[in-house]
């Protein structure tokens, strides 16, 4: 993972998520404070004051404006760190197009937002309800003009969180949840650019029979993390390097990293997927294929469950 961005309404906690997922993760935070401390020097004034400052050049950079550097410098700290919160920012419009970036929406209810703030600086809830409004209108201007989007468009974000009703550490839980898969399925795909294996994996596992998805029920009972079919490999070319047998093992335990193909009794299909689970393990070192029959299912789950499944 490189990157979270939090899209927060002002009283909603998403600064408080945003700490609480930073200790987490032993992270930094990219916040509008720090990014004009640190990233643009004599400018941070007009910056602060100004959104459409941001679209002026850079001197010295010609073609290059302030929106350009912001982006440049939060990428190449992600890059560096391996992993970044970006607060505000306009970070889910920024960085949309990073696939390993989970984009959160933090907000509640206008009743909720007026109390805390009324609470937070001792003011009245009416004077907390005229400074939520400026700060939502701020923040939605910004987006506006610097990267043409609507900060309150469910498109940008991957989860919304409203905290009328659950506490900092259940949103924590729910994006830390998030995280975990995306970074598995994201690690699926990174391996089968580099092995020039086949990336087969879907939104929602449909499985070819009973066995598989009864295995599936005994996997979810025991709590054991799985991914349905989620790469094929190719284990034989023709002369023109075209693909002539490839192996596609039912499930992935991503824990564990290792593959199991369920079979049947009948031995003309167990020798056949042996011989497919010994070439995938020969062509694509460090991949782990176990042949698993419906009478091992139990067997194996005891196992998985001594090594912390």
């Amino acid at each position: 993972m490189a990157i979270i961005t939090i899209s927060r309404q002002n009283g909603s906690l998403g600064d408080e998520l945003a700490q609480y997922l930073a200790g987490k993760l032993s992270c930094d935070i990219i916040s509008r404070a720090y990014a004009m401390e640190h990233f643009f020097g004599g400018e941070s004034e007009k910056l602060s004051d100004s959104a459409r400052f941001f679209l002026t050049e850079v001197p010295g950079r010609p073609g290059v404006t302030y929106k350009d550097l912001l982006t440049e410098k939060i990428i190449k700290e992600a890059d560096s760190s391996g992993k970044l919160i970006v607060l505000g920012l306009g970070g889910c419009a920024m960085l949309e197009d990073r696939e390993d970036t989970v984009n959160i929406r933090v907000l509640a209810s206008l009743d909720t937002r007026r109390k805390r703030i009324a609470r937070r600086y001792n003011i009245s809830e009416e004077e907390a309800e005229s400074t939520i409004m400026v700060g939502d209108r701020k923040h939605k201007r910004f987006v506006s003009i610097l990267f043409e989007q609507d900060l309150a468009s469910p498109e940008l974000y991957d989860l919304t969180l409203n905290t009328d009703d659950i506490s900092v550490e259940e949103c924590a839980a729910a994006v830390l949840a998030l995280l975990e898969k995306k970074n598995e399925r994201l690690k699926i795909t990174s391996q089968t650019r580099s092995d020039e294996s086949i990336d087969h994996q879907t939104v929602t596992p449909v499985f070819k029979n009973e066995t598989e998805e009864e295995f599936a029920k005994i996997l979810d009972m025991y709590g054991i993390e799985w991914m349905y079919e989620p790469k094929t490999f190719p284990i034989e070319w023709d002369a023109e390097g075209n693909i002539k047998m490839a192996f596609s093992p039912d499930f992935y335990l991503p824990k564990f990293n290792l593959y199991l193909e369920l079979t049947t009794m009948d031995q003309k299909y167990v020798t056949k997927k042996n011989k497919k689970a010994r070439m995938v393990m020969e062509l694509y070192p460090g991949t782990n294929v176990r042949i698993v029959y419906k009478k091992d299912f139990q067997e194996l789950i005891e196992r998985l469950k001594q090594f912390g499944g």
